[in-house]
């Protein structure tokens, strides 16, 4: 089952979600004889991430609640905090952002300081993103900025999202020279590195700014982009990692 898993990750963030979506299947039809409860962690977890990138939040989220009440039962709050910082990254691409601010506090929480660079990279990303949400520029603008300093340049998925992030406070703090810059950035990196999805929700993201800001010509033009991407195959994926 691990190596299911494993092999699960990989195709997903290579961009083969069908062949990812086929070794699941086939790993679910094992599942009843599995009673290791972190092999069945591992499976809910992959579909959960699987549904995710595809956009189906709900069963992403169903997914993630049944790994989450396994992992509950261990003392591994480490993969717990991960599974809740999931959870709220799901509950936000549904608008439940108070909730999503919930699974925040306890993944922070659970996380202590046992947290890897990686973790809190994307911690301090998805609470820039709530922050951003719930209108708090400053505050998604400083989150956002320790997003990008744990990331480094070696983990440009991570990066292009605390981009889009940092672009969308900067947006609310009214520097408009400075947001557009970030969503140019965040954009690039999400289309060389990231997952589809992301790339265009970022994409739309930064047209309702152009726009906001007066600048129709370019907000269409980043719309069609946006329009581009999303009628893809679902076969054809960018490449990156989450």
């Amino acid at each position: 089952m691990r190596f299911t898993t494993y092999l699960s990750y990989a195709l997903t963030d290579l961009g083969d979600l069908p062949g990812a979506q086929s070794v699941l299947d086939e790993a679910l039809e094992r599942a009843e004889v599995v009673t290791d409860a972190y092999s069945r962690v591992r499976l809910y977890w992959s579909l959960a991430r699987l549904n995710d990138v595809r956009g189906r939040s709900a069963a992403a989220l169903d997914c993630i609640r049944r790994a989450m009440a396994l992992l509950e039962v261990t003392d591994d709050t480490l993969h717990l905090a991960r599974a809740h910082l999931l959870c709220a990254d799901i509950l936000m691409t549904q608008d439940r952002h108070e909730l999503a601010g919930r699974h925040l506090a306890l993944a922070e929480q659970l996380f202590g300081t046992q947290a890897e660079a990686l973790d809190l990279t994307n911690l301090r990303r998805d609470q820039a993103k709530h922050a951003a949400r719930a209108g708090n520029g400053e505050q998604a603008v400083a989150y956002a900025r320790h997003a990008l300093e744990s990331a480094g340049e070696e983990n440009p998925h991570e990066r292009g999202n605390a981009l889009w992030a940092l672009a969308e406070g900067l947006a609310l703090t009214g520097e408009a020279d400075e947001a557009d810059t970030a969503f140019r950035e965040a954009t690039k990196l999400l289309e060389e590195h990231g997952h589809r999805r992301d790339v265009v929700e970022a994409c739309r993201s930064w047209g309702k700014f152009l726009r906001r800001s007066g600048r129709e010509e370019e907000a269409l033009e980043v719309f069609e982009r946006a329009a581009d991407l999303a009628s893809e195959p679902l076969t054809i994926e960018t490449h990156g990692q989450k």
